[in-house]
């Protein structure tokens, strides 16, 4: 008996091993498929900008910084919303002012937002021309929208397999 009970112990811990290995897998897959990301973004606006090696050399790192920021902000949003839902889903209901100060948490992050792009095209109009920062924000635009197409046309692909 005592042999049934150190085998079934022993699978556990080599399942739940193997699930940690899988985890990780998946996070390090993850993390260079949002690496990769970034370099086809980078050189997507790259080529829209044209900027001289001066440019560059002062452009990119506080791009970064930017882009870090609103990440950041980003993150915040989703774990607000995250939370917010999972008590929903927990059958709390919610009342009017909950949902009303709920509401005006997102307004607020969308307010950070416009204030951090209204700080960083003050801080890139010192390095590039306004007419580079509006070449900029259409690239960033036309990227996403690239991006999100060829994301629609892997699963339409992919439902057509199925």
């Amino acid at each position: 008996m005592n042999k049934k009970w150190i085998l079934l112990l022993l699978l556990g811990l080599i399942n739940s091993n193997l699930l940690l290995f899988a985890q990780s897998s998946r996070d390090e897959k993850r993390k260079a498929e949002f690496e990769e990301f970034k370099e086809k973004r980078v050189a997507f606006i790259s080529k829209a900008l044209d900027l001289s090696t001066d440019e560059a050399k002062v452009f990119w790192p506080l791009y970064n910084e930017l882009q870090d920021k609103k990440f950041e902000l980003s993150q915040q949003q989703k774990k607000a919303l995250f939370e917010f839902r999972g008590s929903e889903k927990a059958r709390k209901t919610h009342t009017e002012a909950e949902y009303k100060d709920f509401l005006n948490q997102m307004i607020q992050f969308k307010k950070q937002e416009i204030k951090l792009d209204e700080e960083y095209i003050e801080n890139f109009s010192k390095i590039i021309s306004y007419e580079k920062i509006f070449r900029y924000q259409q690239a960033e635009l036309q990227f996403a929208r690239q991006m999100l197409n060829q994301r629609n046309e892997r699963e339409s692909a992919n439902n057509k397999k199925l």
